[in-house]
């Protein structure tokens, strides 16, 4: 039985380590330091060493033994992401690129695996751009002059792999619309502030946009097959697998479920990777929490899930059982992190790698 191993890796702002430079970017040039910038709402922290900060991305990507890693928050250009694998990764994977971004989805695919990728396209005549004028309502409108449409900041990037056997796996990497609004504070929540509440709620009716968009093609991609399709989507889902403050008081559902779909159509009902045990006790980043006064937060916001042909096991593809983890010793031997050193060049990224293992 054959296998393959699969990562997912948020690695922070990679759009630092080249300077913050899109169009004005001169290739292959990765500068040695980086002072900082304000790109529009965003404070881009200095980088005392750039290239200290990639050996430890790099250590961290090879150390996964992936063969194909999905990256989030990557560089915005291609050629961006292939300077970096052909500097510090030994040029030992392809490059495939989703829309261009300041936080570009990226997958690197090892070359001896290249030769079974090919791109992953949705044939919907109603969407032929399915990422983009996706319909919501801001919270609390329902006439219909108050409907919009919006567009996903991220495209999904989407890929298929196809062995000799003609085995098909389908890989959708995702980072979703972060829930970043105006509510920022703990007072803003006890006073419920009326623009910071509504901003969120906002916020997440775009969310929910995005979700239904991607479940109704995900659900036509399951319901429509001859035989049941394996499709893993995984990435940073800015979101844990338990309600929050929002979603306790306004009725809104998780993130994560509303990806997942319904347990009431278990042949479109993706389970997590994790096995219980492990996923209870998972976590991927560390951050204050400025709606809790600046509390220290876990949480785990890098996810895999599994479409029912995985974990029904009537598809092409099976999870090894209990392969799926979050790689912390891994992501230790890169980070040199500590209370009085804490330069963004001490650490690989603010999230740490999930790893999972198929067979076929």
């Amino acid at each position: 039985m054959s296998q393959i191993k699969i990562c997912t890796f948020n690695t922070e702002w990679m759009y630092s380590i080249f300077g913050a430079e899109w169009t004005n970017w001169q290739p292959p040039t990765i500068p040695a330091t980086f002072p900082g910038a304000k790109r529009g709402d965003i404070e881009l922290e200095p980088i005392a060493d750039v290239h200290l900060l990639c050996r430890r991305l790099a250590g961290v990507i090879k150390g996964s033994k992936a063969q194909i890693i999905g990256i989030q928050e990557g560089p915005p250009r291609k050629d961006q992401m292939e300077a970096f694998v052909s500097q510090f990764l030994n040029n030992d994977y392809v490059v495939y690129t989703s829309n261009s971004t300041t936080q570009t989805i990226h997958a690197l695919v090892h070359k001896s695996v290249t030769h079974l990728i090919t791109p992953w396209e949705f044939n919907i005549l109603d969407w032929p751009k399915p990422w983009q004028d996706v319909p919501y309502y801001p919270w609390g409108k329902i006439d219909v002059a108050s409907r919009k449409k919006h567009d996903l900041f991220r495209h999904p990037l989407t890929l298929k792999l196809t062995t000799a056997a003609n085995k098909q796996l389908f890989l959708m990497i995702l980072h979703t619309k972060s829930k970043f609004s105006k509510l920022k504070t703990a007072e803003d929540w006890i006073e419920r502030k009326p623009e910071a509440i509504l901003d969120a709620l906002d916020v997440r009716a775009k969310i929910s946009a995005e979700l239904y968009r991607i479940r109704t093609l995900l659900d036509s991609e399951l319901l429509g097959a001859l035989k049941p399709k394996s499709i893993v989507i995984m990435g940073d889902l800015n979101d844990g697998p338990f309600a929050e403050l929002i979603e306790s008081e306004f009725l809104i559902r998780n993130i994560i479920d509303e990806l997942s779909g319904t347990l009431l159509n278990p042949d479109a009902y993706f389970h997590h990777a994790m096995q219980p045990d492990v996923l209870r006790n998972a976590k991927t980043v560390r951050f204050p929490d400025p709606v809790q006064n600046g509390a220290i937060v876990e949480e785990l916001l890098d996810h895999v899930l599994l479409s029912p042909g995985i974990w029904q096991r009537t598809g092409d593809f099976r999870l090894k059982a209990g392969s799926c983890k979050v790689e912390t010793e891994l992501y230790k031997k890169f980070d040199d992190t500590t209370d009085i050193n804490t330069g963004r060049d001490q650490r690989p990224s603010d999230h740490k790698p999930v790893t999972f293992v198929l067979t076929y």
